[in-house]
């Protein structure tokens, strides 16, 4: 279920895991990776798809949120994908309020995260 392997990630990030995430090409989904350099390859496609600069960030614990940190949230949990892999849609908020009430609680309360940029991939030039 999908709504595992969101406990599974809010578990891992309590423990202190790195855990890092890019917007993907479609439109609320988002990549998750174990480091900055995993997601690279898929925030420059995104990047150059949108022809906009995208950010890498670090998803943290929401208790450990500052002023300023935006919030990545499951709005639509799905079953899994065809190969076991989670079918989620995020969205992102400002305020862990937004956070509360936009998060998907259809299969109980989803974990959301805080998150804070790492890193920003700029679209390739056009010649």
């Amino acid at each position: 279920m999908s709504i595992d392997w969101l406990n599974d990630l809010e578990r891992a990030i309590d423990n202190g895991k790195e855990v890092y995430a890019c917007p993907g090409v479609s439109r609320n989904q988002w990549m998750i990776g174990k480091s900055v350099d995993e997601l690279s390859r898929q925030a420059k496609r995104t990047a150059d798809s949108r022809k906009m600069p995208v950010s890498i960030v670090r998803l943290i614990n929401k208790q450990d949120a500052v002023a300023g940190d935006l919030f990545l949230v499951p709005t639509k949990i799905e079953d899994p994908g065809p190969r076991g892999e989670p079918q989620i849609q995020w969205s992102t908020v400002e305020t862990r309020e937004a956070a509360e009430m936009m998060r998907d609680v259809r299969q109980g309360p989803s974990p959301f995260f805080a998150m804070q940029s790492e890193t920003t991939i700029n679209p390739t030039e056009a010649a």
